[in-house]
C-alpha cells in the first residue's frame, strides 16, 4: 500500500472512532460534558498513640471471645500491618508482625502468614520469637501447603541457628514425620513409646 493510501485510510479510521466515541460518552447528546474524577483522598494515617490505642482495643475485643471472629481477626491484621507500614522503625512491630502471622494462620491464610513471619525473622533478628517465627514458616509449609522441600530447608535452618533449643529437636521430629499420613505418624508414636518403656 502506498504511504498516501495508507495515511487516507488511517485518518478515515480515526474519525470513525472519534464519531463513535462522541455518541457512547454523550449518549446522542452534543452539549453532554464528560467529568474526570477526581483523585482519591490520600488516607490520613493515625497518629502512632492513636494507632497503639486502636490496636489494644481491638484486641480486647478480638480476645474476649472464647472462639475467633475471622472479620475481627482481618480487622486486628489490618491495624498491625498499618502500624508496621508507618512505624516500622519502632521495634514493637516486631510483636504485631508475629501476632499478625499468628491471627493468619488462624483464619488458614498460610501464604499471608508466612509473610509477616519472614518480615519479623528479617526485618528484628533481635526479636525473642525470631526463631519460633522460622518454625512456624516450616510447619506452614510442611502441614498446610504440602511443599516439603521449602519446609526441610526452613527445619534445617532452625536446627543449624538454634543447635541447642527445643525447636531444633521438634524440627527433627517434623523431618523424620515429614510427607507421612496420620496413621503412619501414630505407629511410629507408638513404637517410640514402646521402646521407652
Amino acid at each position: 500500500m502506498k504511504k498516501p493510501a495508507l495515511l487516507f485510510f488511517t485518518a478515515l479510521l480515526l474519525a470513525a472512532c472519534n464519531q463513535g466515541n462522541k455518541k457512547t460518552i454523550a449518549d446522542g447528546a452534543d452539549s453532554a460534558v464528560v467529568k474526570v474524577p477526581e483523585p482519591l483522598a490520600k488516607k490520613e494515617v493515625p497518629s502512632k498513640i492513636e494507632l497503639l490505642g486502636k490496636i489494644a482495643e481491638s484486641e480486647r475485643e478480638l480476645f474476649v471471645s472464647q472462639e475467633l471472629n475471622e472479620d475481627k481477626a482481618k480487622k486486628m491484621i489490618a491495624l498491625y500491618e498499618m502500624y508496621y507500614q508507618n512505624y516500622f522503625k519502632d521495634y514493637g512491630c516486631a510483636d504485631f508482625l508475629f501476632k499478625a502471622g499468628e491471627l493468619s494462620e488462624n483464619i488458614n491464610q498460610p501464604y499471608r502468614a508466612i509473610g509477616f513471619y519472614t518480615k519479623c525473622y528479617e526485618e528484628y533478628p533481635a526479636y525473642k520469637f525470631t526463631s519460633l517465627c522460622l518454625f512456624r514458616m516450616a510447619n506452614l509449609y510442611d502441614f498446610k501447603l504440602n511443599n516439603y522441600i521449602k519446609a526441610k530447608a526452613l527445619y534445617l535452618e532452625v536446627k543449624e541457628k538454634y543447635p541447642k533449643t527445643q525447636l531444633a529437636n521438634d524440627a527433627d521430629a517434623a523431618i523424620a514425620m515429614m510427607g507421612k499420613s496420620d496413621q503412619e505418624m501414630i505407629k511410629e508414636f507408638e513404637k517410640k513409646n514402646k521402646v521407652k518403656k
